[in-house]
């Protein structure tokens, strides 16, 4: 573990200033997550309105995906990053200062083509920055470890902010004004990022062709697997507040205080992923998170006293993150640095596409006031997902792991 510490403080330069400016991006997603629809009620936005805002911007970042991933390597991953992050920051002040639907509307379209930016860059940038295959495992699983530790403290602040900033909670205008900031400040903090080299010099030689433009067999197959990862995360993620809240009849606060360790379980499990892979393989480690996975959804689904549904709701959790990060960041890092950024938007695509599918179902589910079959779902999905992963994908990572 002392070695894995070293090396972590040795990354690249590069990388150590990309996840320098990762919590302000985490606190300014988790201010986000908890007040957007709060801050549209407050302003008298209706619940059909804001639903109509959601799956716009859903629908408008599954569109701009793919133009995005063709022009990133083209333009250059760092410029449309930095842009993306520019416009995600634009469409806050937007929403901040905001009081009728076409108002709302704009800033939802900004945003998507701002998160397809983001999404289509960030990644292959980072890895472009990475002198070595298992630097860029190490990097990959840092960047889900602080983002998700952050997003956490940017939910936190989102329920203390207002009291100070919008006394009267009518709307959220101040605090979005502060998450407006955050973003700006990650803007600027990515914007002064080295140029990835590699990138600067293909866009210079590189000549458009139709061909060049399909993304190649393995690529579809890897982004087949995020499918399988958004439904299986999204049928369950979005609902944990509920299903903790009816299932064990807690208050409000004791829901939070077990969100938030939850969220501390999912930052250490990113942490040590990188560690554990390179102890046991891809083969291995795999396989034991994909049985702890699939085994913990199974328990938590029947009766247990507390203490043993947190235990497994925590072991499930920490496992699942380290499964897909395991799984989604080898793929990514066995697609060639050419491919890298139309698979980061095709991913995103097919995330998206699964998490709509399993949030609705999600929600018919708790209609119910069933809080059981969620886990179940999750783990039948979990369970199709590693079915996928063994016939199709296996094989060809590790080949090309093996190439390295």
């Amino acid at each position: 573990m002392r070695g894995y510490i070293s090396e972590l403080l040795s990354l690249p330069r590069g990388v150590k200033q990309f996840l320098l400016s990762e919590p302000l991006l985490g606190i300014a997603f988790g201010l986000y997550t908890l007040l957007f629809n709060l801050h549209l009620l407050g302003v008298n936005m209706t619940e059909v309105e804001i639903g109509k805002l959601t799956a716009l911007g859903t629908f408008a970042m599954a569109v701009f995906a793919i133009p995005c991933g063709l022009l990133t390597d083209r333009v250059g991953r760092k410029k449309i990053l930095v842009s993306g992050l520019g416009l995600i920051a634009a469409s806050y002040y937007i929403i901040a200062c905001g009081s009728f639907f076409h108002q709302f509307l704009l800033a939802q379209l900004v945003w998507a083509l701002g998160m397809a930016m983001m999404l289509s860059a960030e990644i292959p940038l980072l890895f472009a920055y990475c002198q070595t295959k298992k630097q860029q495992t190490q990097t990959y699983n840092m960047m889900f470890a602080v983002f998700t530790l952050f997003t956490g403290l940017g939910t936190m602040l989102g329920g203390l902010l207002p009291r100070w900033l919008d006394p009267a909670h009518e709307h959220y205008r101040g605090t979005m004004l502060v998450m407006a900031a955050t973003m700006t400040l990650v803007t600027l903090a990515r914007s002064f990022l080295p140029a990835e080299q590699q990138t600067r010099s293909r866009c210079g030689q590189y000549r458009f062709s139709f061909k060049q433009s399909i993304p190649s067999r393995h690529v579809l197959i890897y982004v087949g697997f995020s499918f399988f990862a958004g439904a299986a995360f999204s049928v369950l993620f979005p609902y944990f507040n509920i299903i903790v809240k009816f299932r064990l009849e807690w208050s409000d606060t004791a829901v939070a205080a077990l969100l938030t360790l939850n969220g501390l379980v999912l930052s250490a499990a990113s942490f040590l992923t990188p560690y554990l892979l390179e102890r046991w393989g891809l083969r291995r480690i795999s396989f034991i998170l994909f049985v702890l996975t699939v085994a913990s959804s199974v328990i938590l689904a029947i009766f247990l006293p507390v203490w043993l549904f947190i235990a497994f709701f925590l072991l499930r959790s920490g496992a699942f993150v380290a499964w897909f990060n395991v799984v989604e960041g080898q793929s990514m890092q066995t697609t060639p640095d050419e491919e890298r950024s139309m698979h980061a938007s095709l991913r995103s695509i097919t995330r998206n596409l699964g998490s709509t599918a399993a949030a609705y179902l999600g929600g018919i589910i708790l209609a119910y006031e069933n809080y059981w079959l969620p886990f179940l779902l999750s783990g039948a999905v979990v369970l199709g997902a590693y079915i996928y992963y063994r016939v199709l994908m296996l094989h060809s990572m590790e080949k090309e792991l093996n190439k390295g």
